[in-house]
């Protein structure tokens, strides 16, 4: 019965941890897909997608040092029709309920003009739902 307990507690431990790791893949991933969202919301001015997610204490600092609020992004102009966004470099941690994003945007303007921006962003997970609470933004 020894022998056992001796094996079967290794076993359950790698269990343990093997579950802890695929529920952080899990969250990367759904971070992942929140950042696309938050790109195609923000280039259709889907405005209700921006309510969900960005918390109501969310903060941003622009690439020109300007802080915005949620209701300054909500009510701010979309970008000119015909631009682009792409999300490249995305990098994802996870600690439990905070994770935070570095990556760039790769934005092209119709008329060919092109500019990449770094960011990072900051989620937390309330009530079992990701939002973003924080987002820096610089020109590079």
């Amino acid at each position: 019965m020894k022998l056992y307990r001796y094996l079967a507690a290794p076993l359950l431990a790698a269990f343990a941890l093997s579950a802890s790791a695929f529920a952080a893949q899990s969250d990367e991933s759904v971070i992942r897909q929140l950042e696309e969202n938050w790109v195609q919301a923000s280039m259709h001015r889907d405005t209700d997608t921006l309510k969900l997610l960005l918390d109501d204490s969310y903060r941003e600092i622009t690439p020109s040092g300007k802080a915005r609020s949620k209701s300054d992004v909500l009510s701010a102009p979309p970008p000119p029709a015909g631009s682009t966004q792409t999300l490249q470099n995305v990098q994802v941690r996870v600690d439990g309920d905070q994770a935070v994003v570095m990556g760039e945007n790769h934005f092209m303007a119709p008329n060919g003009d092109a500019a990449v921006f770094g960011f990072k962003d900051d989620f937390i997970r309330r009530d079992g739902q990701w939002r973003v609470v924080d987002s820096w933004m610089t020109k590079k």
